[in-house]
């Protein structure tokens, strides 16, 4: 029996798709202008802060949680880790394909370092045309102040790891061509270069 399951609809080309995640950016800022009139992508513990949100994604070894949350939850592992994986109708289930691709097939995703570069293709297999990220500074200045608990725990990591996951989401960029979407990143200062930034104002203001 297949463990693993598919994104289907609802799909996500109606309205802009804010994806947020746990940078220092967003330390202090209102989740609640975030709230109505998008749909929103919560990656891991930022779900706590927004349980109103259209889904949650996220993916490793985290499984202990995902049984306690009500929201709709895609989650991404390999086959290895798939033992004792919770079976509830809110969780599905997508395998996780090592490296830095772009899968477009609705029932995997490819982990490229962090759980942010999956999100991506949450919203390709969810048919956004607009995508708006909030919290991806990948900079390696997460501090006891993010709004993220997992990503506190990942500040430990060198500033020159946070370069290079934030290289990789350049492989996004034919693709989003192609298939007419198109990403910007609310946060000013973040390494990753390959999508236009704005500022976090502006970002909430593309939602509308």
């Amino acid at each position: 029996m297949d463990v693993y399951g598919r994104i289907t609809k609802p799909f996500w080309d109606d309205r802009p798709v804010a994806i947020v995640g746990g940078g220092p950016s967003l330390v202090g800022f209102d989740f609640e202008r975030l709230r109505g009139g998008a749909h929103v992508l919560a990656i891991k513990s930022l779900i706590d802060t927004m349980p109103w949100a259209d889904a949650c994604f996220g993916q490793g070894m985290w499984l202990d949680r995902l049984e306690n949350l009500q929201s709709r939850i895609y989650w991404a592992l390999p086959q290895d880790q798939m033992a004792g994986a919770p079976h509830a109708k809110n969780i599905t289930f997508l395998r996780r394909l090592d490296g830095q691709d772009v899968s477009e097939n609705p029932s995997e995703v490819y982990g490229g370092g962090t759980s942010g570069f999956g999100a991506m293709q949450i919203c390709i297999h969810k048919r956004a045309k607009r995508v708006v990220l909030f919290g991806f500074d990948y900079d390696g200045a997460y501090d006891n102040g993010s709004p993220d608990k997992h990503a506190q725990k990942k500040r430990a990591q060198s500033e020159a790891n946070w370069k290079v996951w934030a290289a990789h989401f350049g492989v996004y960029v034919p693709h989003l061509n192609r298939l007419g979407i198109s990403v910007v990143n609310a946060c000013p200062t973040s390494s990753i270069a390959c999508f236009q930034k704005v500022t976090l104002d502006d970002g909430v203001e593309m939602l509308r």
